[in-house]
């Protein structure tokens, strides 16, 4: 919860707080770029303006692999102009998968509601140990693998009412199943494929910081070591 409320704030900070109507973008969000403190468990966002460093960027296609050229004759007669059609792809956008939004795979441009995709998707990832995607064993099939996101195994968990099950194995119970179910409905709300349906970061934090103090309330009135087991229903 300390990591997920770190992450919103500062990815708010990001959005609204950077620059005067800058509309900043960090588009690089993802669990692998996020640095935790050993004991505090605060959690720092990295990348932030060095994703051209970290081979990230946008990148010029090489003319020969220009598309959608067209011809068109000179004023000053005889000679002609080649122009590229504006739907032309002069650009090649890199991501990581699992973290891009369906529209930044479509288009190639980064918004702030992108950012707000792979948030979910880091949300996702803590709650549930597991990575953005992964294959599975398809049954039925002779040997066939299927490609699955954690936002498809978090909402059939919480659709099939296995959250418990879902939730990572090695946080022992340690939880409050309320607060846990919550923030995986934030994540799959931010992890919405229609970015209209995605929540502004400023409101997230909210929330987000809300469910950390309900958790942290939790553990207090446990009384016990977050370490220790405290399982309160069975799996």
């Amino acid at each position: 919860m300390q990591i997920a409320t770190d992450l919103a704030h500062g990815l708010d900070y990001i959005h609204h707080f950077s620059g005067l109507k800058s509309n900043f973008v960090h588009n690089h969000i993802k669990s692998s770029g996020i640095v935790v403190a050993e004991k505090s468990m605060n959690a720092k966002i990295c990348h932030f303006g060095t994703s051209e460093l970290c081979g990230e960027t946008v990148s010029e296609v090489p003319d020969s692999e220009t598309f959608g050229e067209i011809s068109r004759d000179s004023s000053d007669g005889g000679s002609k102009k080649t122009l590229k059609k504006s739907k032309s792809r002069a650009l090649k956008v890199e991501g990581t998968r699992g973290y891009m939004s369906p529209e930044f795979q479509l288009t190639g441009i980064p918004t702030q509601k992108c950012d707000t995709y792979a948030f979910g998707v880091v949300i996702l990832e803590l709650l549930s140990g597991e990575e953005p995607l992964k294959y599975r064993l398809e049954e039925g099939t002779d040997g066939g693998y299927r490609r699955v996101s954690v936002i498809e195994t978090a909402r059939a968990a919480i659709e099939g009412g296995d959250l418990r099950m879902w939730i990572d194995r090695r946080l022992k119970d340690s939880y409050p199943v309320d607060a846990a179910e919550n923030m995986a409905r934030v994540g799959l709300e931010c992890a919405e494929e229609d970015p209209n349906k995605r929540p502004d970061m400023g409101r997230v934090a909210v929330v987000v910081s809300k469910l950390y103090l309900d958790s942290k309330n939790w553990a207090e009135q446990i009384g016990v070591p977050m370490d220790i087991s405290v399982s309160l229903a069975p799996r």
